[in-house]
């Protein structure tokens, strides 16, 4: 029986590190505002995502500081809830 998850990617990781850059967050395990667990959730659904492509090609029109994560980011949700965290 074939497996349909996607596969992980770790070429994905570079676009995890630009895209957390632009948004103000800093990636260190220790330093991640919703605790080590969710930046570690953040890292397998960014190397599971199908838009990886797309991320890059985004990322290398989009401006060098964002408030958001575009809407095809699996982790919309998770970098918003860290910036706000990181906020108080």
């Amino acid at each position: 029986m074939p497996n349909s998850a996607p596969q992980p990617s770790p070429d994905h990781v570079p676009n995890m590190a630009a895209m957390t850059s632009r948004l103000g967050l800093v990636t260190v395990a220790a330093a991640w505002p919703t605790g080590v667990s969710h930046l570690a959730q953040a890292v397998v659904a960014c190397q599971r995502c199908e838009a990886g492509e797309v991320c890059t090609d985004w990322l290398a029109r989009a401006p060098a500081e964002i408030d958001v994560a575009p809407a095809f980011c699996p982790n919309v949700s998770e970098f918003k809830r860290a910036k706000q965290a990181q906020e108080k």
